[in-house]
């Protein structure tokens, strides 16, 4: 693949995502106001919607999932992606720390535009249908972030770190809602996640990582919302 080839791809991957994120929106005030569906629909709705994309796009290059770090799973990836939580978590910890030294208020917002979000997608979701639609989550924007777009990234640019930057920023706008801490905290975690992928050469344990991260986060704000049993 050329270099214009993967720029297109770049753009195409990212343009994706903004159509599934503006066409979820869309469907908010439908899914939410007159079938009575959580806003948590909103997650599934966007990843099938960039899934489907995605597969047009590698059917016109000619490619396949594998190509993408979707490999035959193995049990190795279960404790492999225990390994990158714990990395992350670790990542977060240090970023938290930091940023309530120099700047508390700027964390105190983040954690409460965090916290609102958690709790006005969520809702009294049962915590079992959470975890299963962050574990998708997980998925779709990890075959997007660190399969695609990270392997159209590395045709692009040379080098090890200009991708792993360039997709990792692109994983954190992603995340604008949350502000621009959150984005630059995401991007850290994206950094992570991808220089796991080039050592891994697999996606699934990001995938376990990525949906575990995100459950364990909104069990934590219902935790402290007093948001009801974790059932």
């Amino acid at each position: 693949m050329s270099r214009w080839s993967a720029l297109l791809d770049v753009t195409l991957g990212v343009m994706l995502t903004l159509a599934a994120g503006l066409l979820a929106s869309l469907l908010g005030g439908w899914l939410f106001g007159t079938l009575g569906l959580p806003l948590l629909t909103l997650a599934l709705v966007q990843g099938v919607i960039i899934l489907l994309g995605l597969r047009a796009l590698l059917h016109w290059r000619g490619e396949g999932w594998r190509g993408l770090g979707l490999v035959p799973p193995r049990p190795v990836d279960v404790l492999r992606g225990l390994g990158a939580l714990a990395l992350v978590f670790a990542l977060n910890a240090t970023v938290a720390l930091a940023a309530d030294w120099l700047a508390p208020e700027v964390l105190a917002d983040h954690q409460q535009r965090l916290g609102g979000v958690a709790q006005l997608m969520a809702g009294s979701v049962p915590m079992a249908g959470v975890a299963a639609v962050m574990f998708f989550v997980g998925f779709y924007e990890e075959v997007m972030a660190r399969g695609f777009l990270l392997a159209r990234c590395r045709r692009l640019l040379p080098g090890r770190w200009p991708p792993v930057l360039l997709s990792s920023l692109l994983f954190g706008l992603g995340h604008a809602y949350q502000g621009a801490f959150g984005v630059a905290q995401t991007a850290l975690i994206g950094v992570v996640l991808a220089l796991l992928y080039l050592r891994w050469q697999t996606l699934w344990p990001l995938i376990i990582a990525h949906g575990l991260l995100n459950t364990i986060a909104i069990a934590a704000f219902r935790a402290i919302d007093g948001g009801g049993a974790l059932s």
